[in-house]
C-alpha cells in the first residue's frame, strides 16, 4: 500500500520551486505507487461516495479521482512545495476503471505545459498522466496553480 504523505513531501521540508524554476516542457520523473483496497475504501469513506454509484459491467470500481491525492507527488518529484500556491482548477479525462476489488500499480508522470502571469498573479499549468505499468492509461488531468513570488 502507498499512502500519499508516504510520498509527498511537504512544504518546508526542502528548498521549495519558484515560479522562475519551473520551464515548460520539463517532464516529472515517473511516480510508481499503489492503490490498495484499503486506500480505495478509506477514500471512498473520506469523500462519502456510495459505492453503487461506481459499478461498471457489475463490478465495483473506485471512484476515479481517487488518483487525485496522488497528483502533487507527482510534480513535487521535480518541482518541491511552496507555500501559497493555490489550486485554480483541474481538467480531468477518466479513461479506464480503477477496481476497488484488486490492487492497482499505478505509475504517475507528466510535464509542465505552460506558465503565464495574469492581474498580477503566477500562473503553472502541468499536466499529470496515471497509467498502469503495460501503459493502460487510468485518468489524465491537467492543473492549474497560481504561485506567489
Amino acid at each position: 500500500m502507498t499512502r500519499p504523505s508516504e510520498i509527498k513531501p511537504r512544504e518546508g521540508e526542502q528548498p521549495a520551486a519558484l515560479y522562475k524554476d519551473w520551464r515548460v516542457g520539463a517532464e516529472f520523473p515517473p511516480l510508481p505507487f499503489t492503490i490498495t483496497t484499503d486506500i480505495v475504501r478509506e477514500y471512498q469513506s473520506v469523500v462519502d461516495a456510495d459505492p453503487a454509484n461506481y459499478v461498471i459491467a457489475g463490478r465495483q470500481a473506485a471512484p476515479p479521482n481517487v488518483v487525485f491525492v496522488y497528483m502533487m507527488a507527482v510534480m513535487y518529484r521535480l518541482y518541491p512545495p511552496q507555500q501559497g500556491g493555490i489550486m485554480i482548477g483541474n481538467t480531468v479525462q477518466f479513461h479506464n476503471p480503477i477496481w476497488a476489488d484488486e490492487d492497482t500499480d499505478v505509475i504517475g508522470s507528466g510535464r509542465v505545459v505552460e506558465k503565464y502571469e495574469k492581474k498580477g498573479r503566477k500562473y503553472i499549468c502541468y499536466d499529470v498522466d496515471f497509467k498502469r505499468p503495460d501503459g493502460t492509461l487510468l485518468v489524465q488531468c491537467n492543473h492549474v496553480s497560481a504561485f506567489p513570488e
